[in-house]
């Protein structure tokens, strides 16, 4: 049984939800698609340490090249970044 692209959207989210609060050492209430990176405390060097952390948990390798700051404005900007690395 193969899973839908929705049940992999979500995955994603949850694991860049994971991942943030890993990186930011604490648990975000209220974090949605929405959520803007920066608002939650995510600078330049954090977003290395996500990058990172979402390779380990989501076991995805991502392509620095396909990288832009715009795939850093939120969690769903960011989802539909991994979704897409993952997809190949």
């Amino acid at each position: 049984m193969t899973e839908t692209v929705e049940s992999v959207r979500e995955q994603v989210v949850a694991g860049v939800i994971t991942a943030l609060g890993v990186v930011l050492e604490e648990e975000i209430p209220d974090l949605a698609e929405d959520t803007r990176l920066a608002d939650v405390g995510l600078d330049s060097t954090g977003v290395l340490e996500l990058l990172m952390q979402l390779e380990e948990t989501l076991g995805v390798e991502f392509d620095t090249d396909n990288l832009e700051m715009s795939h850093f404005e939120s969690v769903r900007s960011l989802a539909g970044f991994v979704s897409a690395e993952m997809a190949g």
